[in-house]
């Protein structure tokens, strides 16, 4: 097996904190150089209203944030409760607070804050936002390390493959591969990072922030193969998630080698389970072809699909749904909407009551609610963002619930089950009280649980996918595709030849995304995200009429979305003297707020469209890279200018 080595945890201190989120100090506190090993934010709630969870890590080890709504139902209390209240909750271990945009501590508070040693910071990002950049970056920054060997880690049509094994097959295996064109990561100091409960990014350990670093692939006898140099830039990437796992080992006649993927092996790796499979090196065997079609058979598996007439179906589904839920008075209230049993069955929720509701329920925004203020009787906060929002319910809320006289709990929760919830979700609570049941019921609102323990897992889960879900968005006229891990659109006028360009692309063994009409959202990452907006993965090609490029070229050929990188537009070449400029026509188009990369391609009889666009896309890597080809060959004409006067004896 490989050799493996774990990586010293790591630590993020507040002082760091302020430094890489322009953080503004009120009050230092007695200690910046603390240390948060995890990412630890955290909102307060029913701290507030003086509950506080003695058995909560978050009062020990986490960074609390205040928003306006925190504040605001500070100053409600008289002074004695405020002081109250704060005096107790600072006594806490935790290290300080962050005072969002908006948020004003008054002097009192403050005094009482920083009279226990607390650090008081203050962003100007909003509550939300702040919450999470700060968890995202912490999530990447801290994620638990392990250093591993003997593994070449590829992509392999989109998929992170790591080999090991064999070694002399494993070698050959690999330079056939990237000859095909799959993206090699690396074979020595293999970093895998844990990024989420089931991911695992596998990362090149070397420095590759200068564009002058190349890759290499090590032989058994030390000699190295410059991977840059032999297939240039496009061949590599720093980093990949982890998908696959495959060992090479000699052919045993008496060993029985079960199928490509059928009976699923897990080797456990910073407690992700990464599927595993044995593959047999035999001579006359081509391993190349065996380990795509291993990453092809694995990818379909994620994808839960094996054929193109289950998309065209459940396309015909969802356009049946989208008719339903535009019908009737749902459709004026926002044009987007989720069905709350479509959120049931994308995170396999338990419906405790209200299954009735399921299918006419909808969601229309993207917040999460943890009640913890509305329990107290102080619904502002519901009011002021609208009540319309899923809500989720932990062990703290009904531990709150419990701390409560029995008359002012019954009052409270039925004024608060008085909104129109779309859902309350049950998160790591083990025994739900009887008297809240009968009360949602009475209410005649959907009541759900999930089988997560951590709360705070599923409510990022919960904010992950409605964000993306109810994203800005955009359609536009082309076809999308990735080309070397970047994603493309080719837009130009009808006729042009797209869809024909496109399809030769594929048959160079780049993929498709959408054809015809492009949607576009604005993830919540920042990143410009196309896919198909109505049928996918079907292309028109005139002469030919519909094609199912999934089925004529395979899982590898497509993927559902992908982040854009550039806009190609396709042009008529009129004039007949394009061959006496080098000019490259480049510049930037605005999409959904977004200045995207775009160039103009010059195409007529005896010029390949696809080849044009391979280039253009690789040019746009380099310059990404650091690499300007346009002002390297600016410069090597100048040299060679001059050289050539040197030598005539001009430069006199």
């Amino acid at each position: 097996m490989a050799t493996k080595k774990e990586v010293t945890e790591k630590s993020f201190s507040i002082r760091e904190m302020i430094k890489e989120f322009n953080l503004e100090v009120i009050s230092p506190g007695e200690n910046l150089d603390y240390k948060l090993s995890g990412p630890n934010i955290y909102r307060s709630g029913p701290e507030l209203t003086g509950y506080f969870d003695e058995d909560s890590q978050v009062l020990e080890d986490h960074i609390h944030i205040f928003g306006k709504e925190e504040v605001a139902y500070l100053e409600s209390l008289c002074r004695k409760k405020r002081r109250d209240i704060l005096e107790r909750y600072f006594s806490y271990g935790f290290p300080g607070i962050i005072l969002t945009y908006g948020a004003e501590l008054d002097d009192d508070s403050l005094e009482v804050i920083v009279g226990r040693g607390k650090a008081v910071l203050a962003s100007m990002m909003s509550t939300s936002n702040l919450i999470r950049d700060m968890k995202y970056y912490l999530q990447r920054r801290l994620a638990p390390e392990m250093v591993i060997e003997d593994h070449i880690l590829l992509e392999i049509f989109g998929m992170g493959i790591m080999i090991t094994g064999y070694h002399e097959a494993k070698i050959g295996a690999t330079i056939e591969l990237i000859e095909r064109g799959h993206k090699y990561i690396t074979d020595e100091y293999l970093v895998l990072q844990r990024t989420g409960d089931n991911q695992l990014l596998g990362v090149n350990g070397f420095d590759k922030s200068d564009p002058d670093k190349h890759f290499f692939l090590v032989n058994k006898d030390g000699s190295k193969i410059d991977i840059t140099d032999s297939f240039g830039v496009g061949a590599t990437r720093k980093e990949k998630q982890v998908n696959l796992i495959i060992n090479l080992e000699k052919w045993d006649e008496k060993k029985f080698y079960d199928r490509l993927g059928v009976d699923r092996v897990y080797e456990n790796l910073l407690g992700v389970n990464i599927p595993t499979i044995d593959l047999p090196v035999r001579k006359g065997r081509n391993l190349a072809v065996i380990i795509e079609t291993a990453a092809i058979n694995e990818r379909l598996k994620v994808s839960g699909t094996n054929s193109a007439e289950y998309f065209l179906n459940e396309t015909k589904k969802l356009i049946m749904e989208n008719k339903k839920r535009n019908q009737g008075e749902n459709a004026m209230k926002n044009h987007v909407s989720l069905s709350v049993r479509e959120l049931k069955e994308r995170f396999d929720l338990e419906v405790i009551c209200g299954e009735e509701k399921l299918e006419n329920t909808y969601i229309y925004k993207t917040s999460i609610h943890r009640p913890a203020l509305a329990l107290s009787g102080y619904y502002d906060t519901l009011e002021e963002d609208g009540p319309d929002r899923i809500q989720v319910f932990s062990e703290g809320e009904f531990g709150y619930l419990e701390s409560l006289s029995e008359d002012v709990k019954v009052d409270n929760l039925k004024k608060y089950l008085e909104y129109n919830f779309p859902a309350i979700v049950l998160a790591g609570v083990k025994n739900v009280p009887e008297y809240f049941i009968e009360a949602v019921e009475e209410a005649g609102l959907v009541l759900l649980m999930s089988n997560k323990r951590k709360t705070s897992q599923i409510i990022a889960d919960f904010n992950s996918f409605l964000e993306a879900y109810f994203a800005p968005a955009i359609t536009l006229h082309g076809v999308f595709v990735e080309m070397y891990g970047f994603g493309v659109l080719l837009t130009g006028k009808s006729g042009i030849g797209k869809s024909e360009t496109a399809l030769e692309l594929i048959h160079r063994g780049h993929r498709l995304v959408a054809d015809d009409m492009v949607k576009f959202i604005k993830h919540p990452s920042g990143d410009i995200v196309g896919r198909a907006a109505r049928l996918p993965h079907f292309m028109e090609i005139r002469g030919l009429g519909i094609i199912d490029i999934k089925t004529l070229y395979g899982l590898g050929a497509v993927r559902l979305n992908k982040r854009l990188d550039a806009i190609l537009e396709l042009r008529e070449q009129k004039s007949e003297d394009y061959l006496s400029s080098a000019k490259f026509s480049g510049g930037t188009m605005e999409i959904l707020g977004d200045s995207i990369y775009k160039a103009e391609l010059y195409i007529s009889s005896g010029r390949n469209a696809a080849a044009m666009v391979e280039i253009a896309t690789m040019n746009l890597m380099a310059k990404k890279l650091g690499h300007d080809p346009e002002k390297a060959y600016r410069e090597g004409v100048t040299r060679f200018s001059q050289e050539e006067k040197r030598i005539l004896g001009l430069d006199k």
